[in-house]
């Protein structure tokens, strides 16, 4: 409990420090919101947009106050804070912990295409998933975005195939249900948290890892890997969750306005990011000096149901996203 009560002075410390660049003004509400990505990050652009939108819509009444790259608090942290009203807003990738069902939304191969994640986030599927998030975890779950599909990388090995990645140490993300890209590549997963992964690449504690190509040119993992595998295995995904306490205290002009601006920032954040793919691509790949590895997916996909057996409660909600056109 003394942890989470001290978050409530973090921001305090953060602004005398200077790592809070969006300071309160004479706002009649400013929101606090933590992240964890540095300012180049569609994430953060995307918060700075809605910053903007929040002034706008409100007549600056509203606003924002921002902390990157983890300046209030880490990821996980974040999210408790946001839950016990201690803090305002933050991203939450997935809401497994509390609704076990909606952890598909980052299993592997649960979307086809970006083409398949729009027509997803005009669905009924989509609308009522947001609202059961929120009941579940006891925030008010705003819109949700994507990092892009995650690809990966290998600083040795130039893996085509399951087999390729049998004695590979893959570095996946340290919860649930992300590691089980292991699982479809067919890799040793190594579980360790972001801020640790590029010495663990560079080391050797990890052979590989795997990320969109936003995360792996703004972590500059393209310095300690050489291959870019194009496995397109999970979409990943995100969204801006506010706390309850925050959210009942608005009217319902207020509460439109808000849900308005972060729809707004999860387009922006969309648009960002695919638009700009084929750009990082070269980047990555001209530039960075990264080999790209092109794949047949279908051995990795026919691995799904390996994980399906191991989340039985994914079925029901997989198979409803598969059935959107």
């Amino acid at each position: 409990m003394k942890k989470f009560l001290a978050l409530a002075a973090i921001s305090c410390v953060a602004m005398t420090l200077g790592l809070a660049p969006q300071a309160a003004n004479a706002a009649d509400r400013t929101f606090k919101v933590s992240h964890i990505f540095n300012t180049s990050h569609p994430v953060h652009k995307g918060l700075l947009k809605a910053k903007e939108l929040l002034q706008e819509k409100s007549n600056g009444r509203l606003d924002l106050q921002i902390f990157p790259a983890g300046t209030y608090a880490n990821y996980k942290d974040s999210i408790k804070a946001v839950r016990m009203g201690v803090l305002d807003l933050c991203p939450l990738d997935t809401a497994v912990d509390y609704y076990p069902e909606s952890g598909v939304l980052l299993s592997p191969y649960t979307f086809r295409d970006y083409d398949h994640w729009r027509s997803f986030k005009k669905s009924a599927v989509y609308d009522k998933l947001l609202d059961d998030i929120g009941d579940k975890v006891g925030v008010k779950q705003l819109s949700l975005y994507t990092f892009g599909f995650r690809h990966t990388t290998t600083k040795s090995v130039e893996a085509k195939t399951p087999e390729d990645f049998a004695d590979l140490k893959l570095r996946v993300v340290n919860f649930p249900p992300y590691p089980e890209a292991a699982t479809v590549l067919n890799a040793h997963g190594t579980p360790l948290p972001i801020g640790d992964v590029y010495m663990s690449l560079s080391s050797g504690v990890a052979d590989g890892q795997e990320n969109p190509y936003t995360q792996i040119l703004t972590m500059k993992f393209y310095e300690v890997q050489k291959y870019l595998i194009l496995t397109g295995h999970m979409l990943a995904s995100s969204g801006t969750i506010m706390s309850q306490k925050s959210w009942n205290s608005l009217s319902p002009e207020d509460q439109k306005i808000v849900e308005e601006v972060f729809t707004a920032e999860a387009e922006a954040i969309d648009e960002d990011v695919i638009s700009n793919e084929a750009e990082m691509f070269r980047d990555l790949t001209e530039n960075k000096g990264m080999i790209p590895v092109t794949v047949d997916k279908a051995p990795f996909m026919a691995r799904v149901p390996l994980v399906l057996d191991k989340y039985p409660q994914f079925k029901e909600l997989y198979e409803e996203i598969q059935a959107i056109k």
